[in-house]
C-alpha cells in the first residue's frame, strides 16, 4: 500500500519520468480502512461475472446499538456483489450479500439489486444504477460498487477479445498493440488522457 512516504517505486514504468508516489505525509493517525477489491471472470458459457467486494473498519472500538461495541478488528461494513453481463454488456443476473453492517435492517437493501437485471453498461451506467437500486430501499456502499463494477466490466470484456484475437493470429506484435488502439479510440475518445482527440483551431 502506499503509505505517502515520498518513496518511488522502481517497478512503475514511469520511474525517472514523472512522480511514482504522493509526497511525504505530515504526522497522522490513521482512523480508518475502506478496501475494494475488484474482479472479472469469463465464464465456460461465455458470459462474464464481475465481482466485488467492500470492507470497512475503524482502527479504535467504539459503541453501537445494534452490535454492541465494534472493534477495530470488526468489519463495520462488508458487502459482496456479483454481477454476471453478457458481451454486449447488458446484465443478466446480479446478487449482493452483507456480512456485516451497521443496522439490523441492511441486508434486506439487496432484494432490490437484482433490478439491474436488464441494464446496459455504458454512458449514463451510474445514473441508471442509482434509479434502479438506489435511494430508500438500497444500499449507499452497494450502490457505490457499481462505478468500478462498471470500469471492470469493460476491462474484462475488451481485454478478453483482444486476448482471443492474439491467440488467432498468434501474435502479441507492437504493430497489433497499435492497431487494437485505433479500433479503441472511437468508443474512448476523450475518456481519459490517454485516449484525447487534439483540439482543432
Amino acid at each position: 500500500m502506499n503509505d505517502g512516504d515520498g518513496m518511488s517505486d522502481p517497478t512503475s514504468p514511469y520511474e525517472g519520468q514523472h512522480p511514482t508516489d504522493l509526497s511525504p505525509a505530515v504526522a497522522r493517525e490513521e482512523v480508518h480502512n475502506r478496501r475494494v477489491t475488484c474482479n472479472g471472470f469469463v465464464r465456460k458459457d461465455g458470459l462474464f461475472d464481475i465481482e466485488a467486494e467492500l470492507t470497512d473498519n475503524k482502527t479504535y472500538a467504539f459503541p453501537t446499538e445494534f452490535r454492541g461495541e465494534i472493534t477495530p478488528d470488526d468489519f463495520v461494513h462488508h458487502m459482496k456483489v456479483r454481477v454476471t453481463i453478457t458481451r454486449d454488456l447488458e446484465v443478466v443476473a446480479a446478487e449482493a450479500v452483507t456480512i456485516a453492517g451497521p443496522y439490523a435492517i441492511c441486508p434486506t437493501a439487496n432484494s432490490v439489486f437484482d433490478s439491474l437485471v436488464g441494464l446496459k453498461i455504458g454512458p449514463g451506467w451510474r445514473r441508471r444504477v442509482t434509479e434502479a437500486i438506489g435511494g430508500r430501499h438500497g444500499c449507499t456502499h452497494i450502490t457505490e460498487m457499481m462505478g468500478i463494477i462498471g470500469t471492470i466490466a469493460f476491462q474484462t470484456r475488451y481485454g478478453q477479445e483482444s486476448r482471443e484475437k492474439r491467440r488467432v493470429v498468434a501474435s502479441t506484435g507492437i504493430e497489433n498493440a497499435l492497431r487494437r488502439k485505433d479500433g479503441r479510440a472511437s468508443a474512448l475518445a476523450n475518456s481519459c488522457v490517454a485516449y484525447a482527440i487534439p483540439e482543432t483551431e
